[in-house]
């Protein structure tokens, strides 16, 4: 029978997406109706007064879909014109529209052309519109594909197709002129009349002088030539090169600077955000779990305006146009007090002028589990293990086990490992999942109107069996210039369902092999075995435990789900004052909403030792966040004298966000049938809903002035003034600063006559950029009411949290050297960074005693050093017409130090002793593993040899003898890879490598030693059976088998780790055939990729415990129409 869930879930799920599907249904409807009357209509109604013929001429496009050619000088000095035509065709409309004017026109096929009425007469001879053919190719003669070919002096153009070929009509062969231009490449105006006849190639050649386009902050755009900051852009084709999941994906493949740690807990788990850097880390790591975000995380912009990493995490890589990567003090200063840990703006793809063209782009990703780090016992072995170990009792002298009811258990389960029962429990809670996604966007308009709409639809399988993520979005974009204004409006609305695992991958991958999924009748039992332990509370001192079968939990109406909506609407003005000078003004309003719902069935295992009345709970959560964000500045670029560039960008940021959320749980179900919470008994004992609300404002004002002399010597200043309410009254406000000097060597005059070197840029920055990723309430006392000890006086208050009203800002000194190179005609690029980050003061929480009433209090505490090196090169290995080669190659190298912290952790560092390795001391590394020396397991005796301090050998484990045994960070890692090219097919392959640095095995530390008796319930390392000290005299790496006590942590369960994985391995082809236009298309690319297809350790240590990583073959699919 079908189970049928009460809960409203699912109805308001259904219901809110049939909703969104009708609206967008509704408007491309509806721009589908406009396009059609645009296409077929041969009859309209015209009706403006006192306008501008241009505008007349628009009218006249969007209503019949013609395009006009004209002399923008002739028509504006015509004036305003007045027109009132009713059901009319084309001549008749223009004929009106030109009445008393001295202009005509003449119409060949869909194209209109505005001729002064004197040049009539010779339009049959010399103006005849002519059809030009070609191909465009750089100095290597390799094709150039998206170069812009545009008639001089009118609106009428093409690009060119993947083969470097365009065509386009010509309609006044006497004067018109074409103009070629590309980035990175000098344009070219080249006249009819001097072009050959037939179809001809035209060669662009290099413009030495730029490295690459403009740097994108959000705020302002400069000149990457004259920018002294280290940044970096990549385009969407770059992205989509290395894979088409996530644009943070590709992006920590393409730039060394921007790191996504690796999640050994939660592997690929689709609903849990990544850990991201930018350069490294700047705040005290491993106490993050204290503040309410990560405080070293990078600052998110989306197309101008602050952003969620969850918002960039599913945003459709098809809508972005590019990303860049700020990363140092002069590049961050606009950012002021956000940006010490560096900046991510993205921009999304702007509609373009022209006629209505829509485009479609799919991918479908194919993933699996990647557990080739798991190294579990069969059955066998396990048995056999159990029996060595000491599980069924002592062994006689032959190794039979002595005690008779457990010699009866022993044999049963060896006759079942005999009948060939090797249960394979990881693979019960996977899936082989199909993950695609599907982007529309149509777009047109002309110079004054453009308008663009999209659609996009995200559905991400996880590799576990009830993980899924969908993620809608609808968007609306409408660009709009009149005279010296231009307006944007930017309106998104995004709508998310996600639904979580019901059981954990750990539950399956330590359950027993010789235990069989289902009994002799195909039931999937509850409980696949019973053991005792003891227990002193119970009058026979012994306890009864189960140990529980994780498919039957998997089997039963538990869910985890949450939905979510939202909305964003940016709004911008753009005023060009006058030449040089525009003021700018920006507001951007955001709402969303989530409601979260996990409800666990009442036959769940975890209640199987509950009352009856207490079996099953429900807890629903909500969140409501709602923000605001205004910004107004004025810039200002002017070139005197042909040598003094002069920029200068100022202005007022204000921002508002305010988050409430609200949650309850009930407990008691009858059956998993009825999960609504009007079913439960009650709430659980002394429990009540929660509520809380947090609200942060801030306001900055911000100055940034760039100088260049001759584009050689340059110079950037900023400055920038932060409030914030995150911080205390007598704190509230901070300034930042920062300054960068550049020098671009090549243009100096002893350059001129080399050709070996074509670009030598060196760059310096200095600035303390700040971090506000703390706890909107981090400065003051939170109180709670003790409604559990009312008195005669009425409700009491109690602190909840300790706050510190004179906390200082956290603010980062860093300092940044770097240096651009390009040799060998541009063929060799390198790109070097060295950065010093001294964050002083740090902002840590500091524990307290418990008669304060709370745990821990907000203090600034010591300094954190880091420094580290990036790098990155570009060769092209061949060059030629058709045909090129690439190889590329980055590094990252980042080191970190405590200073003057003291004593202040020492709680921390007695409380991690039996958990980790991480500890807090001067002079220490965060990245630091401390533990006691070992010296491996005597042959002699078998127990572990520990290293004292001073070098001496001890049996006695003492904590006080702890040094740094190792650094998880590694020597060096990066990226190598090689790209190539041929006639439309392109193929990648990019390497992630990991040299040097240290790792903790918990795998030996869990499941080789450390196995308690109630763990030998579960399945161990294959390691822990094999090369185990047994007699006198053995040369081993592990204790005995028999030994159960805990071992403590040593240097024996570190190791070296060095890894090479296949990040990204990438086939495409793009082609612009003909064939395509049978189906309505002008262009198509295909490309498949495999992504973390193998990775290659020289340890051996389980990853992805709780949820595993995921290897990955993926299809996209594009079409433009």
């Amino acid at each position: 029978m079908k189970k049928i869930r009460t809960s409203g879930f699912f109805r308001r799920a259904h219901g809110n997406f049939l909703l969104m599907m009708r609206l967008t249904m509704l408007c491309l409807l509806m721009t589908f109706v406009s396009f059609t009357a645009t296409a077929l209509g041969q009859r309209t109604t015209i009706k403006l007064d006192n306008v501008e013929l241009q505008v007349a001429f628009n009218e006249i496009k969007q209503k019949m879909g013609y395009t006009f050619v004209y002399n923008d000088q002739v028509v504006k000095s015509v004036g305003k014109i007045s027109v009132n035509v009713t059901s009319s065709d084309i001549r008749q409309i223009l004929a009106k529209c030109l009445e008393g004017t001295s202009l005509d026109f003449y119409i060949e096929d869909n194209i209109v052309v505005i001729k002064a009425k004197t040049e009539q007469s010779v339009r049959e001879t010399e103006k005849k519109p002519v059809t030009v053919k070609g191909k465009v190719v750089d100095e290597k003669r390799q094709a150039l594909p998206g170069v812009t070919v545009l008639i001089k002096g009118t609106t009428l153009g093409v690009t060119t197709g993947v083969e470097g070929d365009f065509s386009i009509v010509v309609t006044d062969t006497t004067n018109a002129e074409l103009v070629f231009s590309f980035i990175g490449m000098v344009s070219q105006t080249i006249p009819y009349k001097s072009i050959p006849k037939g179809e001809w190639t035209i060669v662009l050649k290099d413009d030495v002088q730029e490295m690459d386009e403009v740097v994108v902050t959000g705020i302002y755009s400069r000149k990457k030539e004259s920018f002294t900051g280290s940044s970096t852009t990549y385009t969407a084709k770059e992205l989509k090169t290395i894979g088409n999941t996530n644009v943070l994906q590709s992006l920590k493949t393409m730039d060394p600077s921007f790191a996504i740690m690796e999640n050994n807990q939660f592997g690929s788990d689709p609903n849990r955000l990544p850990d991201i850097n930018v350069r490294g880390k700047t705040s005290v790591i491993g106490l993050t779990q204290e503040y309410e975000i990560d405080p070293n995380q990078p600052l998110f912009i989306l197309d101008g305006f602050e952003t969620t990493l969850q918002t960039i995490s599913d945003l459709s890589m098809d809508r972005v146009q590019n990303i860049t990567v700020l990363k140092d003090a002069a590049a961050t200063a606009i950012y002021g007090s956000k940006a010490a840990n560096g900046v991510v703006v993205v921009e999304t793809k702007a509609p373009a002028p022209g006629t209505l063209r829509l485009s479609y782009s799919g991918n479908m990703n194919l993933s699996f589990a990647d557990l080739s780090d798991y190294n579990l016992m069969n059955s066998s072995e396990k048995l056999e293990f159990e029996r060595l170990a000491g599980y069924y009792g002592d062994l006689d002298e032959n190794g039979e086990v002595e005690s008779e009811s457990k010699q009866r258990l022993y044999y049963q389960r060896l006759a079942e490992v005999t009948r060939g029962v090797d249960t394979y429990w990881m693979s019960e809670p996977l899936r082989f999942a199909v993950s695609h996604s599907h982007n529309l966007f149509a777009e047109g308009g002309d110079d004054r109107m453009r308008y663009g709409l999209g659609f996009s639809y995200n559905k991400t399988q996880g590799v576990m069996k009830g993980s899924d993520r969908d993620v809608i979005n609808g968007n609306v974009q409408l660009l709009y210039r009149y005279k010296t204004l231009s307006f944007k409006n930017y309106l998104n609305l995004d709508y998310t369902m996600s639904s979580r695992e019901k059981v954990a991958f750990s539950k399956f991958s330590q359950s027993n092999p010789y235990h069989r999924k289902k009994n002799e009748f195909g039931v999937v039992e509850q409980v696949l075995e019973q053991y005792w332990d003891s227990d002193s509370d119970s009058p026979t001192y012994l306890k009864d435990l189960n140990t529980y079968n994780p498919l039957f939990d998997m089997n039963q109406g538990s869910f985890d789900e949450t939905t979510s909506f939202g909305f964003r609407n940016n709004f911008e003005i753009d005023w060009q004052v006058m030449d040089g000078l525009r003021a700018k003004g920006r507001f951007s309003i955001s709402k969303s909403s989530a409601q979260g719902e996990i409800f666990k069935s009442p036959k769940s295992s975890d209640f199987a030792e509950a009352a009856s009345t207490e079996r099953g709970s429900y807890r629903e959560t909500r969140e409501e966040n709602l923000s605001y964000d205004g910004d107004f500045n004025v810039t200002y670029a002017k070139l005197f004298n042909e040598v003094h560039m002069v920029n200068a960008v100022g202005g007022i940021r204000l921002a508002s966000s305010k988050l409430q959320t609200s949650g309850y749980e009930t407990i008691g179900f009858i059956d998993d049938r009825y999960s609504n919470p009007s079913f439960s008994t009650g709430y659980p004992s002394g429990a009540k809903p929660s509520y809380s609300t947090s609200e942060k404002r801030s306001v900055s004002y911000y100055l940034n002035a760039g100088y260049a002399y001759d584009d050689r010597y340059l110079l950037d200043v900023n400055l920038r003034s932060d409030g914030s309410s995150v911080f205390g009254l007598s704190q509230q406000f901070t300034t930042t600063w920062a300054v960068g000097i550049g020098w671009n060597v090549h243009k100096e005059r002893f350059f001129q006559n080399q050709n070996w070197l074509n670009y030598l840029k060196l760059r310096f920055s200095v600035g303390n950029p700040g971090n506000q990723n703390f706890d909107a309430y981090i400065s003051m006392n939170v109180y709670k009411y003790a409604t559990d000890f009312p008195n005669p006086f009425g409700v009491s208050a109690i602190v909840s949290t300790w706050g510190n009203n004179n906390l200082d800002w956290q603010k980062t000194i860093d300092q940044n050297y770097g240096i651009d190179l390009a040799f060998l005609n541009n063929h060799l690029k390198i790109t070097g960074d060295y950065f010093f980050k001294n964050t002083d003061p740090l902002l840590v929480y500091v524990q307290t005693p418990t008669s304060t009433g709370t745990s821990t209090v907000p203090m600034n505490l010591g300094k954190q050093v880091s420094q580290g090196v990036t790098a990155t090169l570009n060769y092209m290995i061949l060059q030629r017409e058709g045909i090129s080669w690439n190889f590329n190659f980055n590094a990252r190298h980042i080191t970190y130090e405590y200073r003057n912290i003291g004593n202040a952790l020492d709680k921390f560092n007695s409380d991690n002793r039996s958990s980790n390795l991480v500890r807090y001391y001067d002079g220490g590394s965060p990245s630091d593993l401390w533990a006691v020396r070992s010296a491996g397991i005597d042959p002699a005796s078998g127990r572990e040899i520990f290293i004292k301090k001073d070098g001496t050998q001890t049996f006695v484990h003492d904590y006080a003898d702890e040094v740094v045994v190792g650094n998880s960070d590694p020597k060096v890692e990066g990226v190598i890879g090689t790209s190539f090219y041929y006639k439309g097919f392109t193929a990648s392959v990019n390497l992630r490598y990991r040299l040097g640095g240290q790792i903790f095995l918990s795998t030996l530390y869990n499941k080789v030693e450390n196995i308690s008796q109630n763990a030998l319930q579960y399945n161990q390392d294959k390691r822990a059976l094999y090369d185990r000290w047994q007699k006198p005299g053995d040369v081993s790496k592990y204790k005995a088998i028999s030994l159960t006590e805990k071992t403590p942590m040593s240097s024996r369960f570190v190791a070296d780790e060095n890894t090479l994985s296949g990040e990204s391995i990438s086939l495409g082809y793009e082609t612009q055939a003909r064939w395509l236009h049978h189906i309505g298309a002008s262009s198509m690319t295909i490309r498949g990729y495999m992504n973390d297809i193998f990775r290659i350790s020289t340890v051996k240590n389980e990853r992805g415990l709780d949820y595993p990583f995921a290897r990955t073959v993926a299809f996209s699919l594009g079409l433009t129409f």
